[in-house]
C-alpha cells in the first residue's frame, strides 16, 4: 500500500477514533466549568482539542480547567484539575490538603507553615462552606518565589476508561454549583 492511501485511511485508524472519543468526553467534562468562567465574568479560550479551558483574572491571575491522567493495571481515570497562577514573592512552601471532618483542611504535610496555613483556612466558614458545596478529591497550595499555585481536583469531572474487559469511556460530569464554587474557591485561595 502507497504512503499516500496509507494517508487517507488515517483518519480511519483506531487510534485516530479513540482520539476523537476523548475530545468529545473532554469537551462534555469542560462545558460546565467553561460556563462557570463565563458565569463570574471571564472570558476562557478553550483549546482546539479540548483539553483545558484558561482565562485571565485580572492582571496577574490565570485561571484554567484541564485534566490529569493516571493510568492504573486495569485502566485509566482523567480527572479534572483545576489550576490558578498568580504573581508574588513569598517565602517556598508546598501544602497539599486532604479533607477531615467537617470539611476542615487537614495538611498532608507536617510542617509548621502547612500547620499554620491549615489552622489559617479552617477560621473562615466561608471557604468551609465553598468545600462543602465544591465536592473535591484535593487540593495543593504552593507559595513561592514565583508566585502562587492553587490545583483544586473534584470529585466529579472524571473521565474512566477500563482496558480490560475493553468498555467505553465513562464520564462523570461536573453539576453548575459544583464548578460555580469550585471556582469561587479557587479564586479565594488565590488572593487569600
Amino acid at each position: 500500500m502507497s504512503q499516500q492511501a496509507k494517508r487517507r485511511l488515517a483518519p480511519l485508524s483506531l487510534r485516530y477514533r479513540a482520539s476523537l472519543l476523548y475530545e468529545g468526553r473532554r469537551r462534555a467534562v469542560l462545558d460546565e466549568p467553561v460556563e462557570a468562567m463565563r458565569r463570574a465574568g471571564l472570558q476562557p479560550v478553550i483549546d482546539l482539542h479540548s483539553r483545558y479551558a484558561r482565562a485571565r483574572a485580572g492582571d496577574d491571575t490565570i485561571v484554567e480547567a484541564g485534566f490529569a491522567s493516571s493510568v492504573r493495571i486495569f485502566g485509566a481515570l482523567i480527572d479534572t484539575l483545576w489550576t490558578g497562577k498568580r504573581e508574588g514573592t513569598r517565602p517556598s512552601a508546598v501544602i497539599g490538603f486532604r479533607f477531615g471532618r467537617n470539611g476542615r483542611f487537614v495538611p498532608k504535610a507536617r510542617i509548621q507553615r502547612a500547620r499554620e496555613v491549615a489552622e489559617a483556612l479552617n477560621a473562615e466558614p466561608a471557604l468551609r462552606e465553598l468545600v462543602a458545596r465544591a465536592e473535591l478529591k484535593d487540593i495543593r497550595f504552593e507559595d513561592g518565589p514565583r508566585g502562587r499555585l492553587v490545583q483544586l481536583q473534584p470529585l466529579a469531572g472524571t473521565i474512566t476508561a477500563l482496558y480490560f474487559p475493553p468498555l467505553p469511556p465513562y464520564t462523570v460530569p461536573i453539576r453548575p454549583g459544583e464548578a460555580d464554587a469550585q471556582l469561587e474557591l479557587l479564586t479565594r485561595l488565590l488572593t487569600w
